[in-house]
């Protein structure tokens, strides 16, 4: 009897293990198909996911043409390709990689340095970096031809306002301030440009600070009197109470300046034709967005008439504010003579 149960039992553990193996092979049958088809060719090249997907985003995209292709390059040393916006940012349609850019590049040859400028901290000359100012194209003829006997004016009401980071303070005592310098480059580039240009740089806001406008409504009066006026433009720089930094954009691998453009209503003084200031304003806005997005700000109405009844293209520019560097808010003011020239032209047509 215990041998019969013995047998038994032996021959379920026996069957026990086979019916264990059969389960084991099955699987490994069932998995080596499965790891096959899974490493085949066919498979491999529809898989799904990680190993065999490339993943490119926008910016890469951007460096890898623009190592090939100028007109793709975004920020780079390359000059703008046209006057308008060609090239200065990454292009929204592939048509610009079929244009010779060469054509177009700036012969270093023909460069200009900004004048040196003359400025003070603590009675002493500060020496500035030398800016080099744009290759520029002229002016469109139909432009010169109606400027030829109109000039664009430029001078400072606040004429001791100043740049911190180069003068050491935000407005100097009795001598100019940078933002002339500011003033004295862009009419520079638009006498570059074949238009007749100049800097007013008589000293407005000393000994009396009160007496600014008053001073300066005598020089745009002479002015008003004395010359054909195209534009004209009181340029300041902004400071915003409690900063200690200053706002820039990058156009073309530099750092600019933003700037606000202020227009004066009748809010305090009978100021008729200052709507027609401020349609001027705007055209340069519009024209600003589409060339260096960023750039201006915007266009703020102010009452008081900032000597603006005087001419319907007078404005007042606040180039950048005083923590912004000289060399970025001269820039601005390369940028902002680029903007104007189109709005001109736009004009004239």
């Amino acid at each position: 009897m215990h041998r019969r149960n013995f047998t038994l039992y032996l021959k379920n553990i026996f069957l026990l293990q086979l019916f264990v193996a059969a389960i084991l092979i099955g699987w490994s049958l069932d998995w080596s198909q499965q790891n096959q088809a899974a490493w085949s060719i066919p498979s491999l090249l529809h898989q799904e996911e990680s190993l065999f997907r490339i993943r490119i985003n926008e910016r890469l995209a951007q460096s890898l043409i623009g190592s090939v292709n100028c007109a793709m390059a975004g920020d780079t040393d390359i000059e703008y390709l046209s006057r308008a916006h060609l090239g200065r940012q990454f292009a929204k349609n592939m048509f610009t990689s079929s244009i010779n850019a060469l054509a177009y590049s700036k012969d270093s040859s023909e460069e200009a340095l900004a004048r040196p400028s003359k400025d003070y901290r603590d009675g002493k000359d500060i020496q500035l970096p030398a800016i080099r100012l744009e290759a520029e194209e002229k002016a469109a003829p139909e432009l010169l031809e109606r400027a030829k006997d109109q000039g664009i004016f430029f001078y400072c009401t606040h004429s001791t306002e100043t740049y911190i980071p180069d003068s050491g303070q935000a407005r100097l005592k009795d001598r100019r301030g940078l933002v002339n310098e500011v003033a004295v480059s862009m009419a520079a580039l638009l006498n570059k440009k074949g238009l007749k240009a100049e800097h007013i740089d008589t000293i407005h806001d000393w000994p009396e600070y009160n007496q600014s406008y008053t001073n300066s409504r005598n020089t745009v009066k002479k002015l008003v009197d004395d010359e054909g006026i195209l534009a004209l433009f009181d340029v300041h720089r902004d400071s915003i109470p409690g900063s200690t930094q200053a706002a820039t954009i990058k156009v073309n691998g530099r750092k600019s300046a933003v700037i606000l453009i202020v227009v004066g209503s009748d809010e305090r003084k009978d100021h008729p034709h200052w709507k027609e200031n401020l349609a001027f304003a705007q055209k340069i806005y519009q024209q600003g967005q589409l060339m260096y997005p960023g750039l201006i700000k915007g266009v703020r109405t102010k009452a008081g008439t900032y000597n603006q009844e005087y001419h319907r293209h007078a404005l007042l520019l606040e180039m950048g504010s005083d923590y912004n560097s000289w060399e970025e808010a001269q820039y601005a003011g390369e940028l902002f003579t680029n903007v104007l020239v189109e709005v001109l032209e736009k004009e004239v047509r």
